[in-house]
């Protein structure tokens, strides 16, 4: 991950949201006056942290099938809830659900070559059973891709274990890598990952059964972001070769708003490879990256309500075909199509094929820079991980058309024309981990509420959950709509106050095509100050297709799966759409509110849906009180 410099990893000044002895902490001081209270007031329950101190990155995750645990570490400073000293600290489970964290750093820059910090890595069991965690290992700072890289600053090294995890052993070679290729100018170079390909491995010719690939992410100086390529040997974690950059897109190439900017700088990319569940020769390869340096506003032509909430950085993938240069003999990635893996504060994902699960699972870092320093400060902790989620390719045959959008100008999806001037069509979607939304729904808190179909127009009845059914902060909420064709607004409000007036809004507008979360804000004239409540906005859209049997048309629903852990809050928009929000205002809950309007006197933009009357909840369930 990045230094210092990076936006989101460095300590903000103080005088950002006021003098400590003046003005913002007293009234939350007196509030929440005991440290037990302030540690615990914005604090999750089923999201993986240590008990004090900063963290940021997922690191290394990964499954030991000799001791059937599951292992993901993280970025972390044990001395303070600010960004530096950093370590990584280390969980396990059994289950994916309930997790060991150990109190003390299993890594620690205690090394020259990693005195500066022990930066993102992987987890890689070896062919002699030992595990081994990959990662980058920094020696001077700051690091920025704004600034000259100073050659091997940020170098590769490896560190085992031959007890299954418990204790770890840094290898006297290193580093194994002293740094960067020699003949570039390079904006990063660090956050390994490591996996077979099989993939690339036909590509290149090799033998798939002993050979893994690698990738160091970072980007070439005023040319392109990228991942440097790497083949390791099976029998010899340390041997890397270097065979050239995977990527050469440009800077900042910005297909369409439902792409994103893929920036300056990568960081945290991973490689895998997706077939369709009935059709397991058709695979698609993914990488999943993070990306620095994009630019303000959206990409040209874009509405001004579809630009990125948190424009500097964005959490991407982007599928392409592997090619190989016969010439060079180098091999890189086209791009094909792209989107968001989240819209919010979800950054730096980190992943690993789970076998029991036969699925990709995927970690972020849910950042905490949306809270001012003085209130950061008083917790005595700083970010978390999201919930795991499981990767999957979305395939939707007999696809004619989208809400508004033109299907070509959708540059998420793949399209494959079908017959008739229909498609099937392919993104990457995501959930969270199926046995852990199971158990938190079935723990001995949890308490489930069910709405059957409700008609929703400007004139319907008030149609939710009461205060009895929801005055958690900790639940998770399943529902859908069936949009009709003149539907302005359709959405859910979570009200903080009796009156609803302070609430969290989830807002689907159809002739925009967007998805909006807006936040409320604390009830102070120096809110702003406090915390950064802006709204999170996504492009989203809804799909039409046919009934090749019977001729009929059908138009998805909108699905809205969202899961609250406190001031965590992680939303999915039928699949595909992930937004992961902070929410520090909203420590009462008094119920929730379904609504839709219809524009019938002036509709503007006419809907392409099959449904017919107004806007419909279908149905809705929730569970409140869950956790672990």
């Amino acid at each position: 991950m990045t230094s210092a410099s990076s936006s989101g990893e460095t300590s903000q000044s103080p005088e950002s949201c006021g003098s400590t002895e003046v003005t913002t902490p007293e009234g939350f001081k007196a509030e929440t006056t005991s440290l037990a209270q302030r540690h615990t007031r914005w604090r999750p329950s089923f999201h993986i942290m240590p008990q004090t101190g900063w963290m940021n990155d997922p690191c290394a995750p990964g499954y030991d099938p000799s001791t059937g645990l599951y292992h993901v570490s993280f970025q972390w400073n044990p001395n303070g809830p600010d960004w530096g000293d950093i370590a990584w600290g280390t969980a396990t489970s059994s289950d994916m659900i309930s997790w060991d964290i150990q109190e003390h750093p299993i890594l620690s820059p205690d090394n020259r070559y990693d005195s500066k910090g022990v930066f993102t890595g992987c987890f890689v069991k070896a062919a002699d059973g030992t595990l081994n965690y990959i990662y980058t290992s920094v020696s001077s700072l700051p690091i920025h891709h704004t600034i000259p890289h100073q050659t091997g600053c940020e170098t590769l090294s490896i560190a085992t274990s031959s007890d299954h995890g418990k204790t770890w052993h840094k290898s006297d070679r290193n580093p194994i890598l002293p740094g960067e290729p020699s003949d570039l100018d390079v904006t990063g170079w660090r956050d390994p990952f490591c996996a077979p390909w099989p993939n690339m491995s036909k590509v290149m010719g090799l033998d798939s059964t002993d050979t893994l690939f690698g990738i160091i992410s970072g980007g070439i100086r005023d040319i392109t972001p990228t991942s440097f390529l790497y083949k390791i040997s099976v029998n010899n974690l340390s041997d890397w070769e270097y065979l050239g950059p995977l990527a050469n897109f440009g800077l900042n190439l910005r297909p369409s708003r439902w792409s994103g900017d893929l920036g300056k700088n990568w960081e945290v990319t991973n490689f895998l490879s997706l077939s369709e569940e009935n059709d397991p020769h058709s695979i698609f390869d993914f990488l999943i990256m993070g990306t620095e340096g994009c630019l303000e506003g959206g990409p040209e032509g874009s509405p001004g309500s579809a630009c990125p909430s948190r424009p500097s950085r964005g959490q991407l993938w982007m599928s392409g075909n592997l090619q190989k240069d016969e010439a060079t003999g180098l091999a890189d990635i086209s791009y094909g199509f792209g989107g968001h893996l989240d819209h919010g504060c979800l950054y730096a994902a980190n992943s690993f094929f789970d076998p029991r699960i036969q699925r990709y699972v995927v970690w972020g870092w849910i950042t905490e820079e949306d809270l001012c320093d003085d209130l950061r400060h008083q917790q005595g902790w700083s970010g978390s991980l999201s919930m795991p989620r499981q990767l999957h390719l979305q395939t939707l045959h007999n696809v004619v058309g989208a809400l508004v959008s033109d299907l070509p100008c959708i540059t998420s999806l793949k399209l494959e024309p079908e017959a008739d001037g229909a498609f099937t069509i392919h993104t990457l979607a995501s959930e969270p981990y199926k046995p852990l939304v199971q158990y938190l729904r079935t723990s001995s808190e949890a308490r489930s509420s069910h709405l059957r179909a409700s008609c929703l127009n400007n004139d319907s009845a008030e149609v939710g959950f009461s205060l009895e059914s929801l005055s958690s902060k900790h639940w998770e909420l399943e529902c859908s709509f069936k949009i009709s064709k003149t539907c302005s607004r359709v959405g859910i409000s979570i009200g903080h106050s009796r009156d609803f007036q302070n609430a969290t809004t989830m807002v689907f507008k159809p002739q925009d095509e967007t998805f909006t979360i807006s936040r409320p804000s604390f009830p102070r004239p120096d809110s702003a100050l406090l915390i950064n409540s802006s709204p999170e906005i996504a492009p989203h859209t809804l799909f039409t297709g046919t009934n090749p049997n019977k001729g009929e048309e059908w138009t998805e629903s909108l699905d809205i799966r969202a899961w609250r852990d406190n001031s965590v809050l992680e939303v999915f928009v039928n699949g595909r759409t992930a937004i992961s929000t902070r929410l520090y205002a909203a420590e009462e809950t008094f119920g929730m509110r379904f609504f839709a309007e219809d524009d019938t006197s002036n509709p503007g933009v006419l809907l392409r849906t099959s449904h017919v009357g107004p806007t419909e909840l279908k149905f809705a369930n929730l569970w409140q009180g869950i956790t672990i």
